[in-house]
């Protein structure tokens, strides 16, 4: 079984999965990365790829394709143009607690992963998700966030009805029961993961992530999991939110096992125009590298956040926040590598020598066996970096093993 989900199952699963925000043909990049692809040669762009052109090229986009005679009509509302990549992923990680609460694991798990096409160890077309009693498929892939209050939760699973009155479980449709450990959790902060129910056992596929504390719900939703990576595509998503309905359409593109070190663990889909392709489009998953800064100071660790930009998930580890001196400091940088909520360490030369007491995380070397033979475990200089802000980019493109994974196009590389 998986332990962490994207959805990965195991003693301590993780999982995940794919959030898009309001993806239509008409309001993201698809259009217009079409567009430069047509036009290239008739507006002088220096690449016929989106992700290739210079600052002063993107910012002229909007106005070209709103008075080009050919594509103005493909467009018609000029606030609907999307010229840059999102500034965020759309790739969530859960680990569940299958000892704590193992039936609302393994119902979760298992709508996860049905129907799902991001089983990367399986070269075989994906299995269709089983038809359910309600005559849907059972499955979270497609399905809707169809509740977003702000500063409390986010809340989807509804794949019946798609309002919050509906959900059907794995167990022959039927609710199921609470689990009396996943009660006695508490959701005292934000990316807990959490049964929703509409009373005592009533559980069915319905699922909440927290936003903030909330304790009002401590005692009557079974908490059986919580967010290891993609908090700022949960914080994107809150940011639709008004009263009690989000004011965009937020789907669930896709959802399923996740493979540590297999499986990119942040991300978003670009669809590049390819006249080969029956669809017109190849879409290409551009990996943003979840990574860390070890920086003396808030100041110093900003400077990183700023340099990478949207070209890495960065998680801030300030020594001077840290009480307990350099052992503390050393055990709250490699606790996010050891739960693979990391991929890569990036250490400002002013805790490089924090680095001499940190190594490739034990569950790294567990991770590794069970992968394809041609799996090797990143070396730790490919790991563990040591750059100043203005060069942290180029190093991680350069020198990070995520950068060497064959097949993975990493969003920064286009720069």
């Amino acid at each position: 079984m998986i332990s962490q989900l994207l959805f990965n199952c195991g003693s301590t699963g993780s999982f995940s999965n794919e959030l898009t925000l309001h993806r239509s043909p008409s309001s993201c990049t698809l259009k217009t990365a079409a567009f430069v692809d047509a036009t290239d040669s008739r507006y002088g762009f220096s690449s016929k790829d989106l992700r290739k052109l210079g600052g002063s090229e993107v910012s002229r986009l909007g106005d070209l394709m709103s008075i080009d005679h050919e594509w103005s009509c493909k467009v018609p509302n000029p606030d609907s143009i999307i010229t840059k990549l999102p500034a965020y992923g759309s790739r969530i990680i859960f680990k569940l607690y299958w000892d704590t609460a193992p039936l609302a694991c393994e119902n979760f798990a298992t709508l996860c992963t049905n129907g799902s096409s991001l089983d990367l160890l399986c070269n075989k077309k994906p299995k269709p998700a089983p038809i359910g009693e309600c005559g849907k498929e059972l499955s979270y892939k497609n399905s809707i966030i169809h509740r977003v209050v702000k500063g409390f939760i986010i809340q989807g699973g509804d794949f019946v009805f798609g309002n919050g009155s509906g959900g059907e479980s794995i167990y022959n449709g039927k609710k199921f029961k609470d689990e009396r450990a996943g009660l006695l959790l508490k959701h005292d902060r934000a990316g807990i993961l959490s049964m929703g129910n509409s009373g005592k056992n009533s559980n069915t596929s319905q699922f909440f992530i927290t936003l903030d504390k909330a304790p009002q719900c401590d005692g009557k939703h079974v908490v059986f999991g919580h967010v290891v990576s993609g908090m700022e595509v949960i914080r994107a998503v809150e940011s639709y939110g008004e009263g009690s309905e989000p004011t965009v359409p937020i789907t669930i593109t896709d959802c399923g096992a996740y493979t540590p070190l297999w499986t990119p663990g942040s991300g978003s889909w670009f669809d590049r125009p390819d006249s080969e392709s029956y669809s017109g489009i190849t879409p290409e998953f551009m990996i943003r590298p979840r990574v860390g800064i070890l920086a003396p100071n808030k100041e110093v660790a900003e400077k990183f956040k700023m340099a990478l930009g949207e070209h890495a998930s960065t998680l801030l580890i300030v020594a001077d926040d840290i009480e307990g001196g350099d052992e503390c400091i050393v055990k709250e940088a490699m606790n996010p590598l050891e739960n693979f909520a990391l991929d890569i360490m990036v250490a400002a030369p002013a805790c490089a020598g924090l680095l001499a007491s940190m190594d490739i995380p034990s569950s790294w070397i567990d991770a590794v066996k069970g992968l394809p033979s041609e799996s090797v475990i990143p070396s730790k200089g490919e790991v563990f970096l040591v750059a100043k802000p203005v060069d942290a980019l180029h190093y991680i493109l350069d020198r990070s093993w995520v950068a060497k994974r064959s097949g993975w196009l990493l969003s920064g590389s286009f720069l």
